[in-house]
């Protein structure tokens, strides 16, 4: 972790982001030149660098396929996010960005003034690394799915916050659902030696949590064209390409319930844990993981009635 004094000069030194492109809800902020400049590349010459246009056209059809079409939580509407009406997204160097393809912040903000915008719009906000080609990169989509997430709960434990967005990764990319490393037929709730394995892994909990239990209640994954509605469905990147590449996202029902189970069971943990707010400490509590386990498997059991039953440990007096 890097001291304050260095993290201060870092973000003295972060390049001033002087251009701006505008997609619908999405704001992009970039440079043409100098550290972190995006590709001059303009295949379809309309004066907007294609790597600005794709970023824009990944995060929206995020938002829209996840929030429109499988109905999970906007964002947009949460409580946490009152008056949000746009994402802010910056484009810069990997190397000031903590050397990350991607990050989402989970704090709104009065957004940067633009000539297109208004004094009273406000902001979710993410960066993504210059270095991201987003026709062969899902990074945008699973950034736009963390403030889906942060819209939700407030639990960021890394086995849930990661893992989760690597399947909603799949959304956008063409590689079907990914790997599957733990039977779809269970046993749910898996046993107590995979817990405690579970909770020590980040993206990879992808694998052996979110992808089976994707694969275990959703045997069809194709986004059709009626589901997805015109626009969305034909939406292509500056070079022709479709940026639904593949039109497959299995589980698209269970995630968002199992969405929806997390913002109930962050209240029962609030209150159980006697926590006075949410810090960026007890956000990510060892304690917390019971909680989160319960919320998957109740979202769960609403697709398959053979999902046992999963209780959070009393706590110790």
């Amino acid at each position: 972790m890097a001291s304050p004094s260095l993290t201060s000069a870092q973000q003295k030194k972060r390049t001033e982001l002087t251009e701006h492109f505008v997609y619908d809800e999405v704001r992009i902020f970039y440079v043409k030149e100098g550290t972190g400049a995006v590709s001059p590349v303009d295949v379809d010459q309309n004066g907007v660098p294609d790597q600005v246009e794709n970023v824009a056209k990944q995060i929206w059809a995020a938002h829209r396929l996840f929030c429109d079409v499988l109905k999970f939580p906007d964002p947009f509407e949460s409580e946490r996010y009152k008056g949000v009406n746009c994402i802010q997204v910056s484009i810069r160097d990997r190397s000031e960005m903590s050397n990350l393809n991607g990050v989402a912040y989970s704090r709104a903000q009065r957004a940067r003034s633009i000539p297109e915008g208004k004094p009273t719009d406000r902001a979710i906000v993410m960066a993504i690394a210059t270095q991201v080609d987003p026709i062969k990169n899902a990074t945008p989509t699973h950034e736009t799915f963390h403030l889906i997430q942060y819209g939700t709960t407030y639990f960021k434990n890394s086995w849930y916050l990661e893992g989760m967005a690597r399947w909603a990764e799949h959304g956008t990319g063409k590689d079907g659902l990914g790997e599957v490393k733990y039977s779809p037929r269970g046993p749910w709730p898996q046993i107590p030696l995979h817990l405690k394995q579970l909770v020590n892994m980040k993206s990879e909990s992808e694998h052996v949590l979110w992808n089976p239990i994707a694969s275990r209640t959703d045997r069809d994954g194709f986004l059709s064209g009626v589901k997805l509605g015109k626009k969305l469905a034909g939406l292509t990147y500056a070079d022709g390409s479709p940026v639904l590449q593949d039109r497959f996202l299995q589980g698209g029902e269970v995630m968002r319930d199992i969405l929806v189970e997390l913002g109930k069971q962050d209240d029962a943990a609030f209150e159980d844990l006697k926590y006075e707010k949410w810090t960026e400490e007890n956000v990510r509590a060892l304690e917390n993981n019971p909680y989160i386990y319960k919320a998957i498997m109740d979202g769960l059991r609403k697709h398959d009635s053979k999902v046992g039953p999963f209780e959070v440990p009393k706590p110790k007096k």
